[in-house]
């Protein structure tokens, strides 16, 4: 059994079939996509802002990392749980997408270096004039968290 006929036979669930036949289930579950990406994005700029010294100086950087930690952590849920019932709803679409691959390859290396590497710039306060390293890895956050929302949004426009 090859992968899109397992993807197939998934995407024929009652659940994903009453989301993906329902006037309202698919607008509403890329809504929930939309809110949470925008959700998340907003926290990842606010911290990489932080991070550059471009905004929010007086906050210390790791009570911000904090304060933004689960409402992070709830986008990324949100973003991901929504992503797979897109996915889901048509497979098809999805495997042979060159942007859609990319978006996947990107949200990877975005997570991985979001917990990992920026975790590690916030966790002590010592970044009060943010050095070239620091702003490489602030420039380097955003670039990867957007470039996940323009691959996804190229899904719809390239095959």
């Amino acid at each position: 059994m090859s992968l899109l006929s397992l993807l197939q036979s998934v995407s024929n669930w009652a659940p994903i079939v009453l989301i993906r036949d329902s006037k309202y289930g698919m607008p509403a579950v890329q809504s929930f996509h939309l809110v949470g990406l925008m959700m998340l994005l907003t926290t990842v700029v606010a911290l990489d802002l932080r991070l550059t010294g471009l905004a929010l100086r007086d906050y210390g950087i790791s009570r911000l990392a904090r304060q933004l930690k689960p409402w992070t952590v709830g986008a990324i849920v949100l973003v991901i749980s929504s992503g797979l019932l897109i996915f889901l709803a048509t497979p098809g679409k999805y495997v042979d997408s060159h942007p859609f691959r990319l978006k996947m390859a990107l949200l990877c290396c975005a997570l991985l270096f979001h917990f990992v590497v920026l975790r590690r710039f916030t966790a002590i306060d010592s970044v009060n004039r943010p050095g070239p390293v620091t702003l490489i890895v602030a420039c380097l956050s955003l670039t990867l968290w957007f470039g996940v929302g323009w691959a996804g949004r190229a899904i719809a426009f390239i095959p």
